[in-house]
């Protein structure tokens, strides 16, 4: 320009930059719409859009947070560049368009609303979550978590993220009641991973204490059991668990309330259940731990009753060994005796009193013995008598018959009397029974023939060797 020339008008924008800027806040190009330039906008809202998915869903964090914020400015700045924003020292005069600013607020104002109400909705959500975990309120809590949204993700960094610790202590300590359950039925095992899972809770997610309390309190409740052998195996777990000085040390402080009426109560229904061992331990378990308890006298005495009943078992075991042992040395042997009669054994458990022998052998003349005198059952027997084959005794007369002269003999048995309580040998005798002689007729010829004795005659001979 030369002297002399007047000065040339400033030129006019087209743009409002103010309302570009503005409708550019939007984050979705409107800004860059208004200035035609659409390939721009589209980029800008992809790009936007990729921020927010990745902000809302991978990416909860601060930095990225100031991240997004960044572009947001960017673009706004960016877009009231374009327009014309910066200054020319006066050479462009401002440029202001009532329907531009229209457009703009028509382009920005949805976004904030909804932004708005979506940090609205935040902050109730974090109330919500305050008072859930003030009340120790699981359902409330994971209610009020499970209402944050993508949508919410992407206006606040990691909305209802105070709950979310306390969301997945209730989902352990959810896990845990079953085996806290089973652990109240006798299962030690569910019992431990129930008290692994309240301990994880309170070393992994801090500010949770009152949950577990409350499910200590529950599983405390339970106790004591209907069944008291089982709150004794339960109360023993508990209290063999390590010591952590921390919440679950309640547990151990409770087992001297229920265990000693639990081992005494167990001790009675493994006393009538003659369950003599467990009943002596579980009475002795609660003198060696309560010694000093007012339920120590009655442990004492069913340590003294178990014990005598252990000792009456053992002495019964013994004698259906020697029984058994007994009844087998017994058996017959075809025509040969039994081996007991070789070889006798002493059977602790033979009754005392009236003598009823048990006679094994030749039973040809003991089966005329009385039957009060005998027995059938070895164990109601007090002597046994091995009666070999008869024999003939000393000659008692001589007779003349047609065929010949025929001289009677007394019935002669050897027999071994053993008394059965101690396997002594009583008798090694022959017993010879009288009878009569010379009958008007005898059948066949034979020089020599036993005398035919009485049921009487019988029973005089064996008298001495039984002794009823």
């Amino acid at each position: 320009m030369t002297q002399g020339e007047p000065t040339p008008k400033p030129a006019a924008r087209s743009h409002d930059p103010l309302a570009v800027a503005v409708a550019n806040a939007s984050l979705f190009g409107g800004g860059y719409l208004m200035l035609g330039r659409g390939q721009l906008a589209v980029v800008v809202l992809l790009i936007t859009v990729e921020l927010l998915i990745i902000f809302a869903s991978v990416a909860q964090t601060l930095w990225f947070g100031l991240a997004v914020l960044a572009w947001w400015v960017a673009v706004i700045v960016h877009g009231w560049y374009l327009a014309g924003g910066r200054p020319h020292r006066g050479r462009i005069r401002p440029f202001r368009s009532r329907r531009q600013w229209v457009i703009a607020v028509a382009c920005v104002l949805p976004v904030l609303l909804a932004f708005g109400l979506l940090r609205f909705d935040v902050v109730r959500i974090e109330g919500d979550v305050a008072q859930a975990r003030r009340a120790g309120d699981c359902p409330r809590v994971e209610s009020a978590v499970g209402r944050v949204s993508p949508a919410h993700r992407m206006v606040d960094v990691s909305p209802g993220a105070d709950g979310e610790g306390m969301v997945e202590a209730c989902g352990l300590l959810r896990t845990a009641v079953g085996p806290l359950d089973a652990g109240l039925a006798g299962d030690t095992k569910a019992l431990d991973q129930g008290f692994q899972q309240l301990t994880t809770v309170l070393t992994e997610l801090p500010g949770n204490e009152g949950l577990v309390e409350a499910a200590l309190d529950r599983f405390l409740d339970g106790l004591p059991t209907e069944d008291p052998c089982i709150t004794v195996r339960i109360a023993t777990w508990l209290a063999e668990r390590p010591s952590d000085g921390g919440e679950l040390d309640r547990a151990r402080r409770a087992v001297p309330r229920i265990a000693p009426a639990a081992l005494a109560d167990c001790g009675s229904r493994l006393l009538a259940a003659a369950d003599w061992e467990h009943a002596r331990a579980s009475y002795q378990q609660l003198l060696d731990e309560y010694p000093d308890h007012e339920l120590a006298p009655a442990a004492r005495e069913g340590v003294r009753q178990a014990a005598q009943k252990i000792e009456e078992a053992r002495i019964a075991h013994e004698r259906a060994v020697e029984l058994a042992n007994l009844r087998n040395l017994l058996r017959p042997s075809g025509s040969a005796q039994p081996r007991y009669c070789a070889a006798p054994v002493p059977f602790s458990a033979a009754p005392a009193g009236p003598n009823r022998a048990l006679t094994v052998g030749d039973t040809q003349y003991t089966s005329k013995l009385p039957a009060e005198w005998k027995t059938d059952d070895v164990a109601t027997a007090t002597r046994v008598l091995c009666v070999g084959a008869s024999e003939l005794g000393a000659a008692v007369e001589t007779c003349r018959y047609t065929s010949g002269n025929v001289t009677f003999h007394r019935v002669a048995i050897p027999v071994r009397v053993y008394e059965l309580r101690t396997g002594q040998l009583l008798a090694d005798t022959r017993v010879e029974i009288g009878g009569t002689s010379c009958p008007y007729l005898v059948y066949g010829y034979s020089p020599t023939r036993s005398v035919t004795p009485s049921d009487s005659q019988v029973q005089a001979a064996f008298r001495p060797l039984i002794s009823p």
